[in-house]
């Protein structure tokens, strides 16, 4: 690669500094023979995941580009913090003045319990307000002030107004901006090298013509469509790429392409619309027959079924809501003779749509697959149930199925859930839901990048608090009998919340960012270690609340707005019946209609300055780079 790449491009500089800073750490345990709990290469482990992904790598990079807004909207949040912290110490003080003959002096106030709680030092008021903002400790943190004098809650009320409401707001909106900016930016910029690429082939391609092959007139100087087509064939492309390819070429008349045809053509990879063929019916000859599978393929017949599942779902509602212990623990309950019957219809329904369909088409469809996988699931279970604890319509024995047959009673709750499974079948027929529920599928698509970052901090964390906090809390036995204050880590049973293990941390640094009872975390620590322990848990509340999960809610926002951008183009849109569009939906969808596309000046111009791949002028063309006359190709 050569000394200049490497000190150009500071991800791989900065993974050779981290393997060596690994290798000297690794030494170091090998040396103490690997009895040291504290290895700092753990930390730097999740670097090369990061490194590894280029979208990952965006995300950082627009995470860094936002720090400087966020920390600006940080600086203004903690100021307002900082200056409530302050006016509640002077509202709520811990002490009154009192005169004693001569003298004056201070005791403790004992009508007023906010002061002596959560407003006695300058760190235990900037923590409860800080917990306050997350609305943790809302409202026990106003109670006491409240209680007293009931115009103490506009103090919080406004406090929670300007930081809760406002700034909190405010550094989503930053977030957002920058994200979709970035991204923008980033996606454009591809899109400018995707354009070089093709038009660098171009000139590539042309440059491999013999001279004697090609035309005197610049207008007819091109590539013929043959060549065009075996180099796609020979690309390594996505299929329906490729096909895609080749239908343009083959639809297009021009046997010899320019470059700006050449260019038109290769822009058929940017489509995010695959259509897949569906199987033809197999339609028989018998009319009768022939008249029933048209009964069976009609939508008509799938709204039916979607209602019969509703009123499975209906009567399993009212069934646990009126009788719940004689629904679920008797043998021959009317939930079991009504599921029963659901069932029996389910199984043949999907034997009707497989008949009618035929074995291709039916599996062709995820979501025939999806209700035959659920309705021999729910079959097999009622045949277990059936066989081993009686028919449900044989009412000789009502008892309780607890006794001595509990793997029967968790048969039971498994169909029961199953049936409600088969309801999110019923989704993509609502539009409004079907909006919502796409919006979350692509999400699971283009989650992979947000779940790497997600992971990296989690395990950085994680690694870091076990070197912090490992051993810190230890539970006794002699603790089951003693009585702690309420509301305290001990007191609520969190034994198994700390830093011991990996899994544990992970699960504390969960607790945290949900942010629900955060503060008992806070004050353990700080009581076991110190108040510098405060600072851990605030850097991570940064950055998995404000910053991660921020630009999570910008992915949704973005592609919420985009998919209901795109309801109406699509509604209305009919397509032939053996024909599904499937939409690829991808972060470059998002921003692809904001793209703009380069000018064939701008393309030319990068070409002549690139390093290998060198674009000459002649000398009557260099006042006017639009046009390709003359051009030669000198390839490094």
């Amino acid at each position: 690669m050569g000394v200049t790449y490497f000190v150009q491009h500071k991800w791989d500089m900065l993974s050779m500094i981290i393997i060596t800073f690994s290798f000297c750490d690794w030494c170091v345990s090998f040396a103490k023979g690997c009895k040291e709990f504290i290895r700092f290469r753990r930390i730097l482990r999740p670097y090369f995941l990061l490194q590894n992904s280029s979208l990952m790598k965006k995300i950082v990079r627009c995470l860094r580009r936002t720090m400087p807004e966020v920390m600006s909207v940080l600086m203004l949040m903690f100021f307002h913090l900082y200056i409530f912290t302050l006016l509640g110490m002077l509202i709520f003080p811990e002490f009154v003045i009192k005169s004693s003959q001569n003298s004056t002096i201070p005791h403790t106030n004992d009508k007023d319990k906010e002061g002596s709680t959560y407003f006695k030092s300058l760190l235990d008021s900037f923590i409860s307000l800080l917990v306050l903002l997350t609305t943790a400790n809302n409202p026990d943190v106003t109670i006491p002030a409240y209680s007293r004098n009931r115009l103490a809650a506009i103090f919080f009320i406004l406090y929670l107004v300007i930081g809760l409401y406002f700034f909190m707001n405010v550094l989503l909106a930053v977030i957002y901006n920058q994200f979709r900016g970035y991204f923008l930016s980033s996606l454009q910029s591809s899109l400018i090298r995707r354009r070089l690429g093709v038009r660098a082939a171009f000139e590539v391609l042309q440059s491999k013509i013999p001279r004697a092959q090609r035309r005197s007139s610049v207008l007819d100087v091109g590539m013929g469509s043959g060549l065009i087509s075996s180099i796609i064939t020979r690309c390594k492309l996505p299929t329906y790429i490729t096909t895609a390819l080749l239908e343009e070429l083959n639809q297009s008349e021009n046997e010899i392409f320019s470059a700006s045809e050449f260019q038109t053509l290769f822009r058929t990879m940017d489509t995010d619309i695959v259509h897949k063929e569906k199987v033809a019916v197999r339609w028989f000859v018998n009319p009768r027959l022939r008249k029933m599978q048209k009964i069976i393929l009609h939508n008509y017949f799938t709204y039916f079924g979607m209602v019969v599942v509703m009123i499975n779902l209906l009567v399993i509602s009212v069934e646990l809501g009126l009788k719940k212990d004689t629904s679920l623990y008797e043998k021959h309950s009317m939930l079991r003779v009504f599921n029963f019957v659901f069932v029996v219809y389910y199984l043949i329904e999907q034997l009707m749509k497989l008949w009618a369909n035929g074995w291709a088409r039916y599996i062709s469809e995820a979501g025939n697959v999806f209700d035959a996988i659920v309705s021999l699931a729910l079959m097999t279970g009622e045949i277990v149930l059936s066989a081993v604890n009686e028919s449900p319509f044989d009412q000789r024995d009502g008892a309780s199925l607890v006794n001595g047959e509990p793997i029967i009673w968790n048969i039971i709750r498994m169909i029961n859930i199953l049936i409600m499974v088969r309801m999110f079948k019923i989704l993509p027929y609502i539009q409004s839901m079907n909006l919502v529920a796409s919006v979350l599928l692509d999400l699971l698509k283009n989650m992979k990048a947000f779940l790497g970052i997600s992971v990296v901090c989690f395990y950085a964390f994680a690694i870091f608090g076990m070197e912090l906090f490992h051993g810190t809390i230890i539970y006794d036995k002699s603790m089951a009998n003693q009585t702690f204050e309420c509301g305290s880590y001990e007191q609520l049973q969190y034994w198994s919340n700390n830093f011991d293990d990996f899994y544990a941390s992970i699960v504390v640094l969960w607790d945290v960012m949900v942010v629900n009872n955060w503060m008992v975390f806070l004050y353990v620590f700080q009581r076991k270690t110190t108040p510098w322990s405060y600072l851990f848990f605030i850097a991570w509340w940064l950055l998995s609340v404000v910053i991660v999960l921020n630009l999570f809610t910008a992915l949704i926002m973005e592609n919420f707005i985009m998919k209901w951008s795109c309801k109406d183009k699509l509604t209305g849109v009919t397509y032939d019946s053996l024909t599904v569009p499937v939409h690829l939906n991808t972060v470059h969808s998002m921003f692809k209609d904001l793209l703009q596309e380069p000018e064939e000046s701008e393309l030319l111009k990068s070409l002549k300055g690139h390093h290998y791949l060198k674009v000459y002028v002649r000398e009557e063309d260099e006042g006017s780079l639009n046009s390709t006359e003359g051009v030669s190709v000198v390839t490094a």
